[in-house]
């Protein structure tokens, strides 16, 4: 969860690349107050979205001359979003792209995304990718739309196109529930009853690679997390600590965490 102390730590880590997006953004929420128009920007992921908008409450605090914005992805649970300001009304500029076809629910993720990236389409053009059995829904910036509109095979495999995107194409969220005790809420105790790993080869991990939690890349093993704090380790997954309960015989602690499918 965040507080002040992790909101000040995400923003003084921002590089090069998320601080010209920032003031992208910006620039775009001042021409929209000053003209009254809509105005928006692509699709963003989690922490490019919460580095924007740490920022925006900063800037909008400090100067005030930002209109109404909101994140919108499409559907009420999607990750990848867009910021719109609002000006005098809403436009939003992305679409549903709804692939069907025969053998479609042999296809994944990475298949529709390959297809999409092989026509020169950047990642921030595209939203989330909602993979069916019998539909996947695809989130398309208006201003590729033509050229996602011409496709005609993902991963060999033949697809039409519709946008008749409704409630029933969005995926269940799956979780897998981990039940465990650990010494402390370190991150390191936690983090290796989430992937199953010894807690000194999880140490060496966090200390190689870095772990991702709530949006800051954390390399200290010894860094504390909350109820509810989401983190993440390239390759092993992404986890939220959904519940800390008492204290056992042995002075652990009852630990809940959810695994993302």
């Amino acid at each position: 969860m965040e507080n002040d102390c992790h909101r000040q730590r995400l923003l003084s880590s921002v590089n090069d690349d998320e601080r010209v997006l920032i003031r992208h953004i910006i620039d775009l929420g001042r021409a929209s107050f000053a003209s009254g128009l809509s105005r928006s920007g692509c699709f963003l992921d989690e922490r490019q979205l919460a580095l924007c908008n740490l920022s925006l409450e900063q800037y909008a605090n400090d100067s005030g001359d930002l209109p109404n914005y909101e994140f919108l992805g499409g559907y009420e649970a999607a990750e990848r979003r867009v910021i719109i300001f609002s000006g005098y009304g809403r436009t939003v500029p992305f679409s549903p792209v709804v692939f069907s076809g025969r053998n479609i629910g042999s296809l994944t993720h990475r298949d529709f995304l390959g297809t999409l990236m092989s026509l020169n389409i950047k990642r921030e053009m595209l939203g989330d990718i909602l993979v069916g059995e019998k539909r996947t829904v695809v989130f398309v910036m208006n201003a590729v739309l033509p050229i996602v509109e011409e496709v005609s095979k993902v991963g060999g495999v033949g697809v039409t196109i519709s946008h008749d995107f409704s409630e029933a194409d969005i995926p269940e969220k799956k979780f897998g529930a981990i039940n465990a005790t650990v010494k402390s809420l370190r991150i390191d105790a936690v983090l290796s009853d989430a992937i199953g790993l010894s807690r000194e080869k999880t140490q060496a991990l966090i200390r190689s690679e870095g772990v991702l939690l709530n949006h800051l890349m954390i390399f200290d093993p010894s860094e504390k997390v909350d109820e509810g704090d989401v983190f993440s380790l390239r390759g092993k997954g992404k986890f939220v600590l959904n519940r800390v309960g008492g204290m056992s015989k042995k002075d652990r602690i009852f630990i809940t965490i959810y695994k993302f499918k």
